[in-house]
């Protein structure tokens, strides 16, 4: 569904936005189950349903079995599990000893003391293996203020997926694997354009497809744009001194939208609607060109639906590429994923962190990869030397591409995982989806979205910011990691 934003008042916006904002952060206030009910060998897990929470759950009785511990593995869709883990939060109540944890939240769960950090629990035990974790996921989706929240159970980049059949059909040149001053966005919408009116194997094709629908997917994909072209959100952040004055305008942020508008025209028009799996489900179908999206699509397309077992019809006819980039700007890719942490109300912590020591292991994420059933599908490391393993590496042949992405990500320039981001998300997710069907100037639209963002923040006291800003960088995580390995 479309919202016309250029007929809805000033007033009605920030409700929209607000409401969205109130939803994500505290939902329906459930009435959550004690963990403290439970027997002492028991270990009670909340996840969300992607893609690593199935093979995970697969060797569960593999963990219970050496251990001796029962494991109670609940899923839940995504709000759910916010409304859910917020519900017991503010309740004060032990609802699970491990929970799936989305950044966006970490600050906020950190921050508010729900969740405790994990830095005593890494420094007192050897078997981490700290120093093996990518120190550009752990940045991006695990560390906040200097602390360790949580650990990634499934690390996602962006990178592009094309038909290589497709391709070579057309005489069109593939893409290249790694980052390059010529694998532009220019020639990235130039390549999509050579294959429209064009059809492949008795069928016409899309040159692509995108997600439109708002506010979260349209987001997601949109930022990787937008992030490539040197755009931010705010104006110091996350380095210090933190300055949240919004600065969704200029040219970068117009330029991508004129972008992801051409991409919109060259997608299937109910694109429009597309949530994140039904963009990656579309490829699957054989009638798209190329695409970028996460990482974990660089399997999931294997599956003709999402993770149904059922092979697709470009099994074993795409390949892998990577992003493309913006001219005389380096390149910076998304990064996102879940991580797995500890309530503070949980009376089995220790419990709790022995099963996320063992789900985020090289050990069990290898097994979670070679899990056969449903086509192998899981290949979502944050583990650098699983992207080394022949034999991993025999069953997924592009992470070469997927670690190169890694290694250029940076999930708090492209969306900023600060406190009210899901309200602000909202208004730049309504913005897009309308600028993809109407013909408003963007740089009128991010006007107003940029006067919305400051209404927002102002409404959050985070302009100005009054509390103690953090100078929180790559260089700064690093040197976390080495000191926490080495105690």
């Amino acid at each position: 569904m479309t919202i016309d934003i250029g007929n809805m008042s000033r007033r009605d916006m920030l409700k929209s936005a607000s409401a969205a904002a109130i939803l994500a952060s505290v939902g329906t206030l459930v009435a959550p189950r004690r963990a403290g009910a439970q027997g002492a060998g028991t270990v009670r897990v909340l996840s969300v349903e992607d893609p690593f929470f199935f093979s995970m759950k697969a060797l569960v009785p593999e963990y219970e079995k050496e251990t001796g511990i029962k494991v109670e593995l609940e899923s839940l869709s995504y709000d759910a599990l916010q409304s859910r883990l917020v519900s017991a939060f503010v309740a004060k109540t032990s609802d699970a000893d491990v929970i799936v944890v989305d950044q966006m939240w970490l600050g906020q769960y950190l921050d508010n003391g729900w969740i405790v950090s994990l830095n005593d629990f890494i420094a007192n035990d050897s078997e981490v293996e700290l120093s093996d974790f990518i120190p550009e996921v752990l940045y991006s989706s695990n560390m906040w203020r200097g602390q360790i929240g949580t650990l990634p159970v499934a690390a996602y980049a962006q990178g592009v997926m094309y038909r290589k059949d497709m391709f070579d059909e057309f005489g069109i040149a593939s893409p290249p694997t790694e980052t390059s001053e010529d694998w532009t966005w220019t020639k990235y919408v130039d390549t999509l354009k050579s294959l429209e009116g064009k059809s492949f194997g008795g069928q016409p094709i899309f040159p692509t497809v995108i997600c439109g629908s708002q506010p979260s997917p349209i987001t997601h994909m949109f930022t990787q744009l937008s992030v490539s072209h040197g755009a931010s959100w705010f104006k110091s952040f996350p380095g210090a001194p933190w300055d949240f004055s919004p600065q969704p305008t200029g040219p970068a942020w117009a330029k991508s939208v004129d972008i992801y508008r051409q991409l919109y025209k060259l997608s299937p028009p109910e694109a429009i609607n597309y949530l994140w799996f039904d963009a990656g489900t579309r490829f699957a179908k054989g009638d798209v060109g190329m695409f970028y999206w996460w990482t974990p699509y660089f399997y999931l397309v294997n599956n003709s639906g999402y993770m149904t077992g059922k092979k697709s019809d470009v099994m074993g006819k795409y390949a892998t590429a990577a992003l493309p980039k913006a001219e005389g700007v380096p390149q910076t890719v998304s990064l996102g994923g879940y991580s797995l942490g500890i309530p503070s109300s949980s009376e089995r912590q220790d419990a709790g962190f022995a099963f996320i020591k063992w789900a985020t292991s090289k050990a069990t994420q290898k097994k979670m990869a070679l899990w056969p059933d449903l086509n192998y599908q899981f290949s979502d490391f944050a583990r650098a030397s699983l992207y080394e393993d022949d034999e991993v590496k025999a069953i997924y042949p592009y992470l070469d591409v997927q670690y190169a992405m890694m290694k250029q990500g940076n999930g708090k320039i492209t969306r900023p995982p600060v406190p009210g981001y899901t309200a602000v998300e909202s208004v730049l997710g309504l913005t897009l989806n309308q600028l993809l069907t109407g013909n408003e100037d963007p740089k009128v639209a991010l006007e107003r979205t940029n006067g919305l963002f400051e209404s927002i923040l102002k409404g959050n006291l985070m302009i100005p910011y009054q509390k103690e800003s953090f100078a929180d960088t790559l260089d700064g995580a690093k040197a976390l990691i080495g000191k926490l390995a080495k105690a």
